[in-house]
């Protein structure tokens, strides 16, 4: 080939990257960073206050602002999310949606989000982030009215305990009662990955026995982790369960497992377990609270 078709060839390579590179940066049109509003009755179904955020805490500075921006967004049920971050890595915005998800089950309309990623694989903040949903605004209004007598039974009769370990096992004992887990179809993953199906009609997976658990013990004042470990050769393998604070310790507690073990009486074989003993079954995640 001679030289001259090269170095045209070569011009034709970089003016394509130029191309794709600058489509990646225009700006983006006037949208508004997200703020909280004012008044709490102006959110329509949950405000996610007086919840323990966990894996916020360990997420590093540009995640946090993410976090949330994007707890903010999905509460007021924004379409689309204009980040204040200047550089984000895609890593960093999959880290701030999985910390999202673990710590706020009561924000259960969440399903995912897309972005556009430049050519160095980070996220282009010029562009706006879409969020979607498992649930419109009006659905979730009317998914909250179908649940809300049974989580808020739950709550009071907890509260009428005395301590926080009889409140626990009580929380414990009943998604084992009310829970059934249940295979469900791939268009219906929302609502069995949330709250609302452990606290419908108690056919739920994983996802809602720990996520049930975890909204509860916010709702009664206890410090409480949803964990999960993602399955590297089949998502549906993938499980989630919890830590609990109690007595000044953390304890494993795997709802799920229990309901398995559990016939005609529950069990308690995953209730409150050590981490020496129960990491013999589980994958213990990088980071857990040891105090």
């Amino acid at each position: 080939m001679k030289k001259s078709k090269i170095f045209q060839l070569v011009v034709i390579i970089m003016l394509g990257l130029i191309a794709l590179y600058t489509c990646f940066i225009y700006n983006r049109a006037d949208t508004v960073a997200v703020s909280s509003y004012v008044d709490d009755s102006m959110y329509k179904v949950y405000t996610g206050k007086n919840v323990y955020e966990y894996h916020r805490e360990n997420l590093n500075d540009t995640e946090k602002i993410v976090y949330d921006e994007l707890k903010e967004s999905y509460l007021q049920f924004r379409s689309e999310l204009s980040t204040k971050v200047d550089k984000l890595e895609k890593k960093e915005l999959d880290n701030s949606f999985v910390a999202l998800i673990l710590d706020h089950p009561e924000i259960f309309w969440i399903n995912s989000y897309s972005a556009t990623i430049n050519i160095f694989n980070n996220i282009n903040t010029k562009k706006v982030i879409i969020l979607k949903y498992t649930f419109s605004e009006e659905e979730a209004i009317n998914e909250k009215q179908k649940i809300q007598a049974t989580y808020e039974d739950i709550i009071s009769n907890a509260n009428k305990l005395d301590t926080d370990f009889q409140k626990v096992k009580y929380v414990h004992d009943k998604l084992i009662e009310i829970g059934n887990y249940t295979e469900y179809l791939p268009n219906e993953v929302g609502k069995y990955q949330s709250i609302v199906s452990i606290f419908d009609n108690g056919d739920t997976v994983c996802a809602g026995f720990a996520y049930g658990f975890k909204f509860i013990m916010d709702n009664l004042g206890i410090k409480s982790i949803a964990f999960e470990e993602i399955s590297k050769k089949d998502k549906d393998e993938s499980h989630i369960w919890n830590m609990v604070y109690l007595d000044d310790t953390w304890k494993n507690i795997d709802i799920t497992w229990d309901n398995a073990e559990s016939t005609q009486k529950v069990s308690y074989k995953y209730f409150l377990i050590d981490n020496d003993e129960f990491y013999k079954t589980h994958t213990m995640p990088e980071v857990i609270p040891n105090k």
